[in-house]
């Protein structure tokens, strides 16, 4: 039998709502998304191993962000609260994926996951094992418990997180832009695009920052995270989430839409 290829696939909350617009879901997009990692799956049979993992959006993000304006830290009531909005959230991307044949099982961070002395700590093992006996993990960003009370794990975080501890060689970042520039190009309209480049390459030219708020971090935070964790040997695609069939694209070759960047 082949031996099985892991990859985590990340869908950007920027992608799959709209993140000025309180709760707002793009169904369109995330309904196609679904159904191309669906695709996936399905044809790669056995050899396909997939964690997807999604951010917070407009359904996690405003709650967190209002919450910490107010009071400087999340207290018991926006923990619940931004539970509750993310597992509603995750509901209605699990139906998608179940519709569309990706057989599913959500699994909130706050049930594995907390953080101590700043770092995050997750057990991962019941992931890992549905995993391995070919179900897909459909894991996201979330609010958890802390040693100073509750904080926000990212979906990003999760990621990099998982693919170290299951040394996992390729995370797919599905995005609201069309690759890594050297400067924001939803500001700068000369930004120049980054093709492929290694981490050291990447970090030491790139400055591209969210045009809005983000309470999780940029895309300088996300690449450089993963570097503070000490990946090696992965290979990483920024991908733009708009186009039909580049998420497929991605996950099938190099051949789409966006960046690659190697640790």
């Amino acid at each position: 039998m082949e031996k099985a290829v892991v990859k985590i696939v990340k869908l950007g909350g920027s992608v799959i709502t709209f993140k000025d617009k309180f709760k707002a879901l793009r169904t369109d997009v995330a309904k196609r998304l679904v159904s191309e990692l669906s695709r996936y799956y399905k044809e790669s049979g056995e050899s396909a191993r997939v964690v997807v993992i999604h951010g917070g959006g407009s359904y996690g993000h405003p709650i967190v962000k209002d919450c910490v304006s107010k009071y400087g830290f999340i207290d018991r009531d926006c923990y619940v609260e931004t539970a509750d909005s993310m597992d509603t959230l995750n509901y209605v991307l699990k139906k998608y994926a179940l519709a569309a044949g990706l057989p599913v099982v959500s699994l909130p961070p706050r049930s594995f996951c907390t953080i101590s002395s700043k770092n995050p700590v997750c057990h991962i093992e019941a992931l890992a094992t549905l995993l391995y006996k070919g179900l897909v993990p459909l894991t996201y960003g979330d609010v958890i418990t802390s040693d100073k009370g509750f904080e926000v794990i990212s979906g990003d975080t999760l990621a990099w997180y998982i693919a170290r501890e299951l040394r996992i060689g390729e995370i797919v970042f599905v995005t609201d832009v069309d690759g890594l520039y050297d400067s924001d190009p939803k500001t700068n309209p000369g930004a120049k695009k980054i093709s492929r480049a290694s981490i050291d390459e990447v970090l030491g030219f790139l400055s591209i920052s969210s045009s809005k708020v983000d309470v999780t971090g940029g895309m300088v935070r996300k690449l450089y995270e993963g570097r503070v964790l000490g990946l090696r040997n992965v290979k990483v695609k920024i991908v733009s989430g708009f186009i039909e069939n580049n998420l497929y694209s991605a996950l099938t070759s190099d051949n789409f839409v966006g960046s690659v960047v190697c640790y």
